[in-house]
This record gives structure tokens, sequence and C-alpha cells, in this order.
């Protein structure tokens, strides 16, 4: 189990709370089910997260690579 806090503010705190009321949720199944709602309208799956993390890794690190092959030097003039 993993934890999730949320920052925001006071409207929308109230508004999520209404939300939940509304639906006969608690808070924390509320937006749960509005996370999984939204990625399934987005057709988005865990594994498809996964797979953009590590392509951002894989370019983050060919620019690092990228930048040790090319060192900045500084001349005084």
């Amino acid at each position: 189990m993993k934890n999730l806090y949320i920052r925001c503010s006071e409207e929308t705190y109230n508004l999520a709370h209404a939300l939940a009321k509304s639906e006969s949720r608690s808070l924390n199944k509320q937006i749960i089910h509005m996370i999984h709602k939204e990625a399934e309208s987005l057709q988005l799956s865990v594994d498809q997260t996964e797979e953009q993390n590590e392509t951002k890794l894989g370019l983050q690190s060919l620019v690092e690579t990228k930048k040790q092959e090319n060192p900045v030097t500084h001349t005084s003039s």
C-alpha cells in the first residue's frame, strides 16, 4: 500500500468531499475511483506508464552522456 498526499485549496477540498458524499464514498475511495476512471478513459495502464518512464530515463541518460562527451570549457577573455 502506498500513500498519496494532495495539497489543494479549501474550495477543491470541499468539492472533493461533496463529490464523495454524493456518490456514497469516502474521500479516499472517491479520489481512487476518479484516478481509475480517468486512466480508463485515456486507455492508460500501469505497464504503459512504466514504459514511458523508462523512455524518459533512457533519454535523460543519453543527454547526460552527450554532456560528458562534449564538456563546456570556459575561457577568459
